[in-house]
């Protein structure tokens, strides 16, 4: 396990100073031929960083809306709050492209800046913070928080405010 944290941070710094060095402003909309599937490119190959040595787990979260092929490794409750972390063979980008063409959930807010994408979805009566981070060139890591559709829920605020 100490191995795939160390992976996934050098991973995220490699990330944060590439995209810093790259001057990106944080308006990269995902899509074909955008600038940022350039810069994930940069990133180190899936082969290097594992995405599936963790256990999967199959505790069922009301309100858990992610991509198919996600893998879900930790559930956690707090309260009125379960904590999800997982991943998946995804870039950030397409991760956002998955939610913005899903007419399952109801997007109330989408931020991403290449490396992380952060999503506020309403599903089923529930709400859903995700922040995808990029792990290496098309593998995410995940963590999503889902609790009850109120605005003074306790969800995670985005980190760009």
């Amino acid at each position: 396990m100490t191995t795939r944290r160390t992976a996934a941070v050098a991973a995220a710094t490699l990330a944060a100073l590439t995209f810093a060095a790259c001057g990106g402003d944080g308006d990269d909309s995902a899509g074909p031929g955008n600038p940022g599937d350039a810069m994930l490119a940069n990133l180190p190959s899936c082969d290097r960083v594992p995405l599936d040595e963790a256990p999967e787990t199959d505790d069922p979260v009301d309100g858990l809306m992610l991509p198919d092929g996600a893998r879900v490794t930790s559930v956690v409750e707090q309260g009125a709050l379960v904590t999800v972390e997982g991943s998946i063979r995804m870039t950030p980008l397409d991760l956002r492209a998955d939610y913005e063409g899903r007419s399952d959930v109801e997007l109330l807010r989408v931020e991403d800046e290449v490396f992380e994408t952060e999503v506020l979805l309403r599903a089923g009566g529930r709400r859903m913070y995700l922040r995808a981070t990029a792990l290496c060139a098309d593998g995410t890591a995940l963590m999503a928080v889902v609790g009850p559709d109120s605005e003074d829920a306790g969800l995670p605020e985005f980190q760009s405010d």
